[in-house]
């Protein structure tokens, strides 16, 4: 969820390669969200090398100890000897996760879509999906944080090169927060992390209690021009904690739609994506052969929402949800 604009639709036309190498995503997929993972889970390891002294007190449990090993989402140990002071960003999701703990002015670079919060488009940009190399090395990072997936090349050159790389890849709402958590961890900065997670945990929670009671709604989603989700995704996830059933389910990961099966399984509510680089896309959606006789079609029952809220794996992942939500069930959502 999430779609950066831009970000979304190069990474919808990249989307093919990148299930093909990684996972079957984003679709950010897309985006951030086609991020494959390479290890067990999306969820990031942390390891402190010793625990903090009993005497310290409640405080200093809420500091944290280095050096810090961390395993990302590529099944790579990460060692943080303490919190990196120089950090350049891949993905909107990590920039956008990065400020929200209050390490903004940490960042030193950042991809091409890293559009927000604004400070994030004072930064020095380092390229798009094909980055570029010897523009991160002229930024001496300390690290660099990456989508697993979306910025696999780079990753691996980084890497070869003595760059710190720590990639991850959240495929559910929980891994996303989780991931806020841990940023908040690696740069000492406990508080806030936990005020973002926290949150994000309250805003799921109150969706869920105001859709618990309603009846499930079919829901096909268009993250991209031509692109749905399917199982094992957070964008999946979300149309389903806002009560709905998503038509693009029984397939794996981010994928080209098949038409005649989205008006096979009649939607009762289609949701598309809004930003920059997504065209047309409700009449695009609407001239499609069958699709004028779906009840979500019949009944007017369409909407736009900002791709960025919905594609990017970042805090503002619940800000999606709330949107769908809204989309589906707005009669009890508002």
């Amino acid at each position: 969820m999430v779609a950066d604009s831009k970000f979304k639709k190069t990474a919808g036309w990249a989307m093919a390669l990148v299930l093909a190498l990684s996972l079957a995503l984003t679709g950010c997929g897309s985006k951030d969200n086609a991020e494959g993972s390479a290890s067990p889970t999306a969820a990031a390891t942390v390891t402190p090398a010793t625990a903090a002294s009993p005497s310290a007190g409640a405080a200093a449990s809420q500091q944290t100890v280095y050096p810090l090993k961390v395993t990302d989402a590529t099944n790579t140990e990460v060692v943080f000897e303490k919190a990196p002071e120089r950090i350049v960003t891949l993905v909107p999701s990590e920039t956008e996760s990065l400020f929200a703990v209050g390490a903004g002015d940490r960042i030193v670079g950042v991809d091409k879509w890293s559009d927000y919060p604004a400070d994030a488009k004072k930064k020095t940009q380092v390229g798009d999906l094909t980055t570029n190399v010897e523009s991160v090395l002229a930024l001496n990072p300390d690290v660099v944080f990456a989508s697993s997936s979306l910025n696999k090349k780079p990753v691996e050159a980084l890497r070869s090169l003595g760059v710190k790389v720590f990639a991850i890849n959240p495929k559910s709402m929980e891994q996303a927060i989780e991931r806020v958590e841990l940023y908040g961890k690696i740069m000492n900065m406990q508080d806030q992390s936990k005020k973002v997670a926290d949150s994000m945990r309250s805003d799921i929670q109150k969706v869920k209690d105001l859709v618990k009671d309603t009846p499930k709604k079919r829901v096909y989603m268009e993250f991209n021009p031509g692109w749905t989700v399917g199982d094992g995704e957070f964008l999946s996830e979300m149309v389903e904690l806002s009560g709905g059933i998503n038509v693009g389910a029984g397939k794996k990961g981010w994928y080209e739609i098949d038409p005649e099966a989205i008006v096979k399984a009649n939607p009762e509510v289609i949701i598309y994506s809004v930003g920059e680089g997504m065209g047309n896309l409700p009449e695009t959606i609407k001239s499609r052969a069958g699709f004028s006789t779906t009840d979500a079609l019949k009944n007017n029952k369409m909407y736009g929402i900002d791709t960025n809220l919905t594609n990017r794996s970042g805090p503002r992942l619940t800000q999606g949800l709330k949107e769908i939500a809204k989309a589906i069930h707005p009669d009890v959502v508002k």
